[in-house]
């Protein structure tokens, strides 16, 4: 994929589409990442997409290893419990929040992006951006962008387990149900609901996420 070249620096457009890459699982967790290739795929200079894996490491999307260069980085089952730690404090906090601040504009929002969660489960890229917008609706609800930075960063990083947790059989029409009951206590204007509703629908995603470790083969 090409960049555009303009607007936003090189650098930062790089940056873009490989971390667009790895959420989105083009780039799998433990692939080596070879600079030529990446040069000639965003037709940049190798000074740009240097800089570009420097950004990455520092969000710890990827890791530097000598005498390989750089992968993707792989979670282990102890780091993903505590993201999922993270991402429900974050997402309970921003609910909270919403229930407090919300317009009848972003209430209206939130509603669109919950009915386009449920028209979109497959094919998985459509049903990630439909959940993108629905926390993209929460965040501007809640009023309060800081918690939506925070929620990007330990979401990219969590972004190798979204498909095993999203494309769980079932997982779909519980998950709906789930972020209803977030929207529902928005809409009441009901904080401690929301918190709760939220802190529900991450414990699930962790539960399924828990299970996918522990089934995988020890080497």
């Amino acid at each position: 994929m090409a960049m555009l070249k303009q607007a936003a620096p090189l650098r930062e457009q790089a940056v873009t589409i490989l971390r667009e890459r790895i959420v989105r699982g083009e780039l799998q967790a433990g692939q080596r990442l070879i600079e030529r290739v990446l040069v000639e795929e965003l037709d940049v200079s190798r000074t740009v997409v240097r800089e570009a894996l420097r950004q990455l490491e520092s969000e710890r999307l990827i890791r530097i290893e000598p005498h390989v260069g750089p992968l993707v980085e792989e979670l282990t089952a102890e780091e993903a419990r505590q993201l999922y730690e993270v991402r429900a404090a974050l997402e309970g906090a921003a609910a909270r929040l919403a229930a407090e601040h919300r317009t009848d504009a972003e209430l209206r929002e939130l509603h669109e992006a919950l009915l386009h969660i449920d028209e979109h489960f497959e094919p998985f890229d459509e049903l990630l951006a439909a959940k993108e917008r629905f926390y993209a609706a929460l965040i501007a609800a809640s009023h309060n962008q800081i918690i939506g930075e925070q929620l990007a960063g330990v979401q990219a990083r969590i972004s190798q387990l979204r498909r095993v947790t999203l494309q769980q059989p079932s997982r779909g029409r519980q998950m709906v149900g789930e972020l209803q009951r977030v929207v529902n206590a928005v809409a009441a204007r009901d904080r401690d609901a929301a918190f709760a509703a939220s802190i529900e629908h991450v414990s699930a995603a962790a539960q399924i996420a828990a299970a996918h470790f522990q089934e995988q083969p020890e080497e």
